[in-house]
């Protein structure tokens, strides 16, 4: 019952800050950002004290996680995990603090009547096809590899990823949001602040075109974190350019276009294209299975299932428990000599330092074949102990106040491309949490390039023509 009762006080301080930031910011990216920090860090470890207590019961509703102990480690609700779960809780209450030290206060009359960004459907929609596209070419190889061996592409671009891969994601990456940030501005109409369109009938037919076209891709290939990414950013970023004006209807829409994929998601991505065989030339083609993958199968029980206890809730949850039950000496920083690493190319930096997250699998003895997930706030403990908790929970949290601030004022800069970041910044890092969560400090790099330059830049195209075609037709 101790466990519960401290969980109990660190939920409810946890609450009370996300209140008192709303109260002070009036910012709905912080709320949300926080709720998704506490699903990978915390939520997990109410059905794990309950499996403890109830001796197992929570496979009867649906708990599925049991699998990951015998491959990790064994977890127990004892002093240890204790610990862990306090660390967890010293990370969310000191990113939170760290906000609500440095944000600005809201003023409701404080900004200036600026009009919004005009943007350009035309070419968004022009960008999301032309990059789903872009992507299906680079893994057609991948995915008549699949077809051939009756494998789902998931698997096979995941085992026997090609030389484009990192390029095919951001492709996906960049459909997603151009699409998402398009229709956002479709709906937001006349209550725009930050961006507004044209809303021409034929625009919403495009949209609906390449709706069905880039989730029912991303479906094929078994791809969630993009569309997941795209709709908290396109949540978010709605609700702060209608300025909470939401239109109900609008807004439900957009959650259905988001939540059918993800929903589906798990049940689908078993599937295997066999039937290309039929129409194209496969020969040549080779695949190795290097690991297992245990599939739910499809149903309505086993879909609903799997959304809601979804293992996100567990994995990365167990890590700071495994390093700290195994004792696993720490690196002193090796993940922030990684992160250097990463902007160098590879034919000049071959033997790249080791990330937080391979040593964190080889210390713990986890086995061979399986992949698994490091928590953010363990990758810092992996590198700095507690203290490390601390420093990553006030560098995530400055970097994220940094950009609500600038959020506020976005009109102050001078360059366009870093109003439309400023504007977007906020509502990215929210979105960003679930990749950030699952990843040690090396993920600034993602971060960085993904989650604020990519939809920057995105943003940043559409406006630029936008503001060219709004010239042209005035």
């Amino acid at each position: 019952m101790l466990h519960y009762l401290l969980l109990s006080l660190y939920t409810l301080i946890i609450a009370y800050l996300a209140w008192r930031t709303w109260k002070k910011t009036r910012e709905i990216a912080f709320l949300i950002g926080v709720a998704l920090i506490y699903y990978w860090s915390l939520l997990g470890a109410w059905f794990i004290v309950y499996d403890e207590l109830s001796g197992g019961k929570g496979a009867d509703f649906g708990l599925h996680y049991y699998y990951l102990l015998e491959l990790l480690f064994p977890v127990r609700a004892d002093n240890t995990y204790l610990y862990a779960c306090a660390l967890y809780a010293v990370f969310i209450i000191g990113l939170q603090l760290t906000i609500l030290y440095f944000a600005k206060p809201y003023e409701k009359n404080s900004a200036p009547e600026t009009k919004p960004v005009h943007i350009n459907h035309l070419l968004l929609i022009g960008i999301c096809v032309g990059a789903a596209l872009l992507s299906f070419a680079l893994v057609w190889k991948e995915i008549l590899t699949a077809a051939k061996f009756s494998e789902s592409i998931y698997i096979v671009t995941r085992m026997q990823p090609g030389r484009f891969f990192t390029l095919h994601q951001l492709l996906n990456q960049a459909a997603v949001v151009s699409l998402y940030i398009g229709l956002i501005a479709y709906i937001s109409g006349e209550r725009s602040r930050f961006i507004s369109g044209s809303r021409a009938k034929w625009q919403l037919a495009a949209y609906a075109l390449a709706v069905i076209l880039v989730e029912g891709y991303l479906l094929l290939l078994g791809n969630k974190r993009e569309i997941l990414f795209g709709g908290i950013l396109g949540a978010i970023f709605y609700l702060n350019n209608v300025r909470y004006r939401i239109n109900v209807k609008a807004l439900a829409l957009f959650f259905v276009i988001v939540l059918i994929p993800l929903l589906f998601n798990d049940g689908l991505r078993s599937y295997s294209p066999k039937f290309l065989t039929n129409y194209f030339d496969t020969s040549g083609l080779e695949f190795q299975r290097k690991k297992e993958f245990t599939y739910t199968g499809f149903s309505m029980k086993n879909t609903t299932t799997s959304f809601l206890f979804s293992n996100e809730m567990f994995s990365g949850h167990f890590a700071m428990y495994g390093i700290i039950s195994k004792d696993v000496p720490l690196t002193w920083g090796r993940s922030l000599l990684s992160l250097g690493a990463s902007i160098v190319p590879r034919f000049i930096w071959k033997d790249r330092p080791e990330q937080a997250y391979d040593y964190y699998v080889r210390a713990v003895g986890a086995k061979e074949g399986q992949g698994y997930t490091i928590h953010h706030a363990a990758g810092w403990y992996l590198n700095f102990g507690a203290a490390g908790v601390l420093l990553g929970a006030f560098a995530l949290g400055g970097l994220w106040v940094y950009l609500y601030n600038r959020h506020r004022r976005f009109w102050e800069s001078r360059f366009l491309f870093l109003r439309v970041l400023f504007i977007i910044g906020v509502a990215a890092v929210a979105a960003a949490m679930p990749t950030v969560m699952r990843s040690g400090p090396e993920v600034y790099k993602v971060l960085f390039f993904e989650a604020l330059l990519l939809p920057a830049g995105v943003l940043f195209l559409a406006a630029y023509f936008g503001k060219r075609s709004s010239a042209k037709n005035s």
